[in-house]
């Protein structure tokens, strides 16, 4: 028996963002229809970070696998990623290991298309001005990621300390023209912004990837109208979004299981009694399966809350695969 083995750039070969929205696609809907298999993921505790472990089984499209993943905030100062693992992929008629995956890179990619989806299906289809707050891999697989899915006038980037968002801006500058969807395009202008008021002044489209603990905006900054994917806030002590924010949008969210248990972006207003349990309106995989409307519906902002699913890392995991065997991409060894 053999196992293929996909590094980082195997995969970004493999997987480019139309696929990886389409993964995702397959992952919501599988979920909300209850036809995936996905508990809530478990967690270790280590000196300076914590790890999870993601098993999943999509029971339509026959994914099967586990992603390992741990979290190390310090690790950009010994030269890693503060965000590492591994995705493998088993057979899911004998249980047989498959392939083994690049985890950090499917973790960025996936959390993005994740919010490449909501974004289709909630935002204004006029947004083109994306504020982000976060300079870290995410902050940048977000930027590319939502550049690749729709026409972006101008991104504008936020970060502590400021130098993040300026290193960022000015790498993405220098390759501005690759920062437009495949029909083409003027390239965005890139920035960083030295406030958060600055960085939401207009913006309609906002995304927040930070390890913050505290409210990274606030509420009378946010443009009417606007759409915020919040994918920073995993733990139920940590928070990006003001409460206020939570309790005037239309909330969407991955997995309610996951959502009350890790999401303190909902789970701090609960406890403040800003909002009850009802301030989601629905799981994202509803609205792809047709079961809940998309956009807006009369609220003053949508809020897409995300704290990351199995799912989603297995539905990639399988689209890199499919894409890899067909290219002869990475390493095939005994096993």
């Amino acid at each position: 028996m053999t196992i293929r083995i996909l590094s980082r750039d195997d995969i970004e070969r493999a997987v480019d963002a139309a696929a990886a929205v389409d993964a995702m696609r397959v992952a919501f809907g599988e979920l909300s229809a209850g036809r995936a298999v996905v508990p809530v993921r478990g967690h270790v505790e280590s000196a300076r970070g914590i790890t999870l472990l993601m098993p999943a089984f999509l029971g339509a499209s026959r994914g099967l696998g586990a992603k390992i993943v741990s979290i190390f905030p310090d690790n950009p100062a010994v030269g890693q990623p503060p965000i590492q693992g591994a995705v493998i992929l088993l057979d899911a008629e004998t249980g047989r290991a498959r392939a083994l995956l690049d985890g950090t890179s499917l973790t960025e990619i996936r959390t993005a298309a994740g919010s490449g989806l909501a974004t289709e299906l909630l935002a204004d289809p006029a947004a083109d001005v994306l504020a982000v707050f976060g300079a870290g891999a995410q902050g940048r697989a977000h930027i590319e990621l939502l550049a690749a899915t729709r026409l972006l006038r101008e991104i504008r980037i936020v970060s502590v300390p400021p130098e993040g968002a300026e290193s960022l801006a000015a790498v993405l500058t220098a390759r501005a023209e690759t920062l437009v969807p495949p029909g083409g395009g003027p390239p965005p202008r890139v920035r960083a912004a030295a406030t958060p008021a600055e960085a939401l002044d207009g913006a309609k489209l906002v995304v927040t990837a930070t390890t913050s603990e505290t409210p990274v905006f606030s509420p009378e900054h946010l443009e009417p109208g606007a759409h915020v994917n919040a994918i920073g806030a995993f733990q139920p002590h940590t928070r990006e979004i003001p409460g206020e924010v939570v309790a005037r949008a239309r909330v969407v969210v991955d997995q309610q299981e996951a959502i009350w248990e890790e999401a303190g972006d909902l789970i701090i207003p609960l406890e403040e009694g800003l909002v009850g349990r009802d301030v989601i309106h629905a799981e994202l995989g509803e609205i792809v399966n047709g079961d809940a409307a998309g956009g807006r519906a009369g609220f003053d902002f949508t809020l897409f809350e995300s704290v990351g699913n199995a799912a989603q890392d297995v539905a990639i995991a399988e689209a890199a695969l499919a894409r890899a065997e067909a290219l002869g991409l990475g390493a095939v060894v005994p096993f």
